[in-house]
């Protein structure tokens, strides 16, 4: 049997070795054998089982198994939990200038700049004399009197633009969209130098949304300098209010109810002549009784004046 044959064969072998480091319940069935290095002195082939540890989905156990001429049993050599294509694993390992992202820099940290950073150029210091260190540098890219080194390279000021332009501060921003006005008409703008002067300016309103940063031209907020108080009436004056609606909604169950006014009526011609003769009889019937109550009237005045005659003879004969 040669070598490559009895490293192929060793399943069996591979997985009594990995039983010996890891509990048989994370150990699943065999899933291929693989020769990694074959020739006629040495032979190394891989076997892979199946994880079935819940903490590891996705994953699979790989045992190397070495055959080596002149002996009649294999050896393994690593034992290892490889991730295979459906297993979470943690992103692809980065150096630690890479790592660093806007919003990292604390108190105290120092982030160095690289030497070949592709966001600044050579600047003019104003200490250079000889022509050709000048020559290198592009007359857009001059700054004279900064006395810095480097400064923004053109890749940097359109990273730059780019930035800002998508930040909080921009027009896209909700703010902005609900202002009344934008900060290029604003008294509280900071106008700032060279070609970003153009379409970025600073906030220097200490009740704005943006104070102490920098602002699109574009961008806005409720503190532009252009709103002004509303003003109003010092006295008190509540506005007319029709309502047309209450009639159709109120409720009319407690009031009275309708009662119709009579209907004149209708006199019988017939029955009119009747009533004015009634009337004519009682109209005579009244003359008859008021003759009647006259006479005897008449005879009680002559009672009293005959009974007034006799008082009055008897009082004069007693005063004689």
């Amino acid at each position: 049997m040669t070598v490559t044959t009895l490293a192929h064969d060793a399943t069996d072998f591979a997985r009594s070795g990995l039983l010996e480091v890891v509990s048989p319940s994370h150990v699943g069935n065999a899933i291929s054998v693989a020769i990694e290095e074959s020739n006629d002195d040495l032979a190394i082939a891989e076997h892979t089982f199946e994880c079935t540890d819940p903490a590891y989905p996705g994953w699979y156990w790989s045992v190397s198994v070495v055959a080596k001429a002149g002996q009649a049993e294999c050896t393994i050599s690593e034992i290892n939990l490889l991730p295979s294509g459906a297993a979470l694993v943690p992103p692809a390992w980065k150096p630690w200038a890479e790592r660093v992202e806007a919003g990292d820099l604390g108190v105290g940290d120092l982030l160095p700049t690289l030497a070949n950073d592709e966001r600044l150029t050579a600047g003019l210091t104003g200490i250079d004399e000889e022509a050709d260190e000048l020559s290198v540098l592009h007359p857009a890219q001059w700054e004279l009197g900064l006395g810095r080194e480097q400064i923004l390279s053109p890749l940097g000021v359109e990273r730059a633009v780019a930035r800002w332009f998508d930040g909080p501060n921009s027009a896209r921003s909700a703010m902005a969209k609900s202002a009344p006005a934008s900060c290029s008409t604003c008294g509280f703008m900071i106008a700032i130098g060279g070609s970003l002067g153009q379409a970025f300016g600073l906030c220097a309103n200490e009740f704005g949304a943006a104070d102490g940063q920098i602002v699109a031209m574009n961008f806005g907020c409720g503190a532009h300098s252009s709103v002004r108080p509303e003003e109003s009436s010092p006295i008190p004056v509540i506005d007319l209010v029709v309502d047309d609606v209450e009639d159709e909604q109120s409720d009319a169950s407690g009031l009275a109810d309708y009662i119709p006014e009579p209907e004149p009526e209708v006199i019988d011609e017939t029955t009119a002549e009747s009533d004015r003769e009634s009337d004519e009889e009682i109209t005579i019937d009244s003359d008859a009784h008021e003759s009647d109550l006259l006479d005897h009237l008449d005879e009680e005045t002559d009672v009293i004046q005959d009974v007034t005659v006799d008082v009055t003879e008897e009082t004069l004969s007693d005063a004689e």
